[in-house]
């Protein structure tokens, strides 16, 4: 065998081996990419759950409060009028209502929703 078939022979393994090792190191950083979006996701889920018993716990709390001042009202121990009642009522309608849609659009946002646009 000559020098010049050496030399092709070694370079033929040493590229197979760069290609090689490419193919490996392109594997890891998939499997890095999924492992650090799981993470995401697991994350976003322990979120998300917080948030949704924080504010079911929020809503909860004032909507008690509305119902003594009501039966506070109604048993003649608190004097309010009939537009502060009505008002309060309404008020709490819409919030509890304007709430719950923000929460529920963000725990259940759709997946195409959270694209990011990669052009910038």
């Amino acid at each position: 065998m000559s020098i010049q078939d050496t030399i092709s022979n070694d370079a033929d393994k040493s590229s197979q081996d760069v290609k090689n090792r490419a193919k490996e190191e392109e594997l890891h950083e998939r499997v890095r990419a999924a492992k650090i979006k799981n993470d995401s996701d697991e994350q976003d889920r322990i979120e998300r759950k917080t948030y949704a018993y924080t504010i079911t716990t929020i809503v909860s709390v004032w909507l008690v409060f509305v119902a003594l001042v009501f039966i506070a009202s109604g048993n003649g121990n608190l004097h309010y009028s009939e537009k502060v009642i009505i008002t309060l009522l309404s008020t709490t309608t819409a919030n509890v209502i304007g709430l719950f849609a923000i929460v529920a659009n963000y725990l259940f946002k759709n997946k195409s929703d959270k694209k990011v646009d990669k052009s910038k």
